[in-house]
């Protein structure tokens, strides 16, 4: 039964984004681009993961990854910094997350023979 309703659900939320994703470029747009999706579906899934997937670290994360945005965004404006710094400090944070996850949750233990 769960697997049924986990399944339902995500057809179910397919399809709301599907037609969302054709009200923007149908409504809005009224053309095909290219680069409609700026890659808020990858974010959030590193804001998730980052977060631990707990709903306060989510929240945190989620206000981390926007100071980071906006502040490399504004950054370029004023120095002329790529505004792709923000993408390497994310991913930098992720793989930071992920090797401490590595290292608490597999010890190395020495066996004796």
């Amino acid at each position: 039964n769960t697997t049924s309703v986990i399944l339902k659900t995500a057809i179910i939320s397919g399809g709301l984004a599907g037609m969302a994703g054709v009200g923007e470029l149908c409504a809005i747009q009224q053309r095909l681009i290219l680069d409609i999706s700026p890659g808020y579906g990858y974010a959030g899934i590193v804001i998730a993961m980052l977060g631990n997937l707990h709903p306060i670290g989510v929240l945190l994360s989620a206000f981390f990854f926007s100071v980071i945005i906006v502040g490399a965004q504004t950054m370029s404006r004023m120095t002329g910094v790529p505004s792709y710094i923000a993408e390497v400090i994310q991913g930098m944070a992720l793989m930071i997350m992920l090797v401490f996850l590595l290292l608490t949750e597999y010890r190395i233990k020495a066996v004796r023979k």
